[in-house]
Parts: structure tokens; C-alpha cells; sequence
């Protein structure tokens, strides 16, 4: 029973302090859809040329969407200690949400092998996403036989710790050439 309560006890200090989860139920369960439609928006970077937007999620704003989430789904009791608990999967963790759009006139199947990567400097090693996630994106938004694929979307989480430590992280998407689509500058001193 003592380890099991040590377990419990290192997990939750490890979390986000009480009081930002607390902001975060209270952000989640805002009724002001201006207020978290602006909230959302401020982790988005847009994109260029065939990137269309790049899409930030912080542990904090995580727990913000989970927050809403529950309460879409009707669970207005879902509260701080409920969220440590959600939460723990994604300690230490940013996610990056790429949308990007592909040529009229490609020829893919099914989603391209495109990548997305956190270079950290000239002479340091890139940090690369143990898990990434490729998901094709239909015109029609569902796969139907003969409907071409017109984008992909790529999500993968890394550790904060790290991009924070590098001396100069750039989100990097290449391209199933692995030829460099955009790129740019990760400050994640921005985000909560």
C-alpha cells in the first residue's frame, strides 16, 4: 500500500500546479465562446505555401480541451483532481498539429510520407517524434472510393524539456522527398 501512495503522491506533484489546473476548468467550461475561440487561435502559426496552419498544444492548453470536452459530452462535475488524474499521459509534452494541402493535380492514393521534426540548431541533432501520426484529408472530409486525397495531416508530440533547451528550434515539415515545405521558429516561451 506505501509504494502505491508514494506513486500517487510523486504523479501528482508532478503535474501542473493546482491553481493552473483550476484556470483550466475554468477556462474549459467558459460559456464566452469569443473568449475560447481567441484562446485557441493563439496556438495556431500560420502557414505558407502549401502549409496551411501549424497547431500548438500545450500541456495547459490539453488541459483546457479536455475540460471542454467532458463538458460536451455533459460532465459538469469534472473538476482539478479529475483532471490531474486525465492528464497524467501528457506530462511533459507538446504536441504539433501540421494541415497541409497538396497539389490539385498530385496523384496520392493515400496520405504521402510527409514529416515534421524540430531542428535544435547547426550542430546539434534534430528532435524527432518517437510516434507520428499521418492522416489523409479528403475534399469531401471522408474517404469515398475516387475522391483524391487534397491534404495531410501531421501530429506528433515531443518533449518540452528538450525544445526548450535548444539553442534554436525550427519546426521543420518536409515533403516525401524529404525536401523542406516551411519551417518555422518555435518559441514556446509563448504558450502556457
Amino acid at each position: 500500500m506505501r509504494p502505491t501512495l508514494l506513486l500517487v503522491l510523486a504523479v501528482l506533484a508532478s503535474l501542473p500546479q493546482s491553481g493552473s489546473l483550476r484556470e483550466a476548468v475554468k477556462l474549459g467550461r467558459t460559456q464566452d465562446d469569443a473568449l475560447y475561440e481567441s484562446f485557441n487561435r493563439s496556438y495556431d502559426i500560420p502557414g505558407s505555401g502549401g502549409v496551411e496552419r501549424v497547431e500548438i498544444i500545450t500541456e495547459f492548453r490539453r488541459a483546457v480541451l479536455v475540460v471542454r470536452e467532458r463538458m460536451d459530452q455533459g460532465d459538469f462535475v469534472f473538476g482539478p483532481d479529475d483532471l490531474a488524474k486525465a492528464m497524467v499521459p501528457f506530462k511533459g509534452q507538446v504536441t504539433l498539429i501540421a494541415q497541409v494541402r497538396l497539389h490539385p493535380q498530385n496523384t496520392f492514393a493515400r496520405e504521402p510520407p510527409y514529416d515534421l521534426y524540430v531542428s535544435t540548431g547547426p550542430k546539434t541533432p534534430p528532435i524527432a517524434p518517437k510516434a507520428l501520426k499521418r492522416s489523409p484529408v479528403y475534399l469531401s472530409g471522408v474517404p469515398v472510393p475516387g475522391t483524391p486525397v487534397v491534404g495531410v495531416r501531421l501530429e506528433a508530440s515531443l518533449p518540452r524539456a528538450e525544445i526548450e533547451r535548444a539553442l534554436s528550434p525550427f519546426l521543420v515539415i518536409t515533403d516525401d522527398k524529404a525536401e523542406i515545405l516551411w519551417q518555422g521558429r518555435l518559441d514556446l516561451s509563448r504558450y502556457r
